[in-house]
């Protein structure tokens, strides 16, 4: 498929780059950063589910950034509860793409 062919979506790097322009230097880190968190979080769910705190210490973030990797990766459909273990929750990667 083709730039042309693509029909660009709300929201999107295209759009964006179409109405403002390229994105700034610090906005194009900050997204591979949150790419790099996302991709440990889910390196740290492929053997299995994991509490927040086990995924923070494999992925080796912070708790608190785990937990809210955890919830934005839950919010589309790539993690899931899966059982709670004392007073925390086990989260799963579902069979949806993770890169999604």
């Amino acid at each position: 498929m083709t730039a042309e062919t693509t029909e660009r979506r709300p929201g999107s790097f295209a759009v964006h780059k179409e109405r403002h322009g390229q994105a700034s230097p610090e906005l194009l880190e900050r997204v591979r950063v949150q790419n790099h968190v996302k991709a440990a979080v889910r390196r740290a769910l492929a053997d299995g589910p994991a509490t927040a705190p086990e995924v923070a210490e494999a992925a080796g973030i912070s708790a608190r950034e785990a937990f809210w990797t955890l919830m934005a990766l839950r919010k589309y459909g790539v993690v899931v509860d899966v059982a709670e273990d004392g007073g925390y929750v086990r989260y799963g990667l579902t069979r949806k793409d993770p890169r999604a």
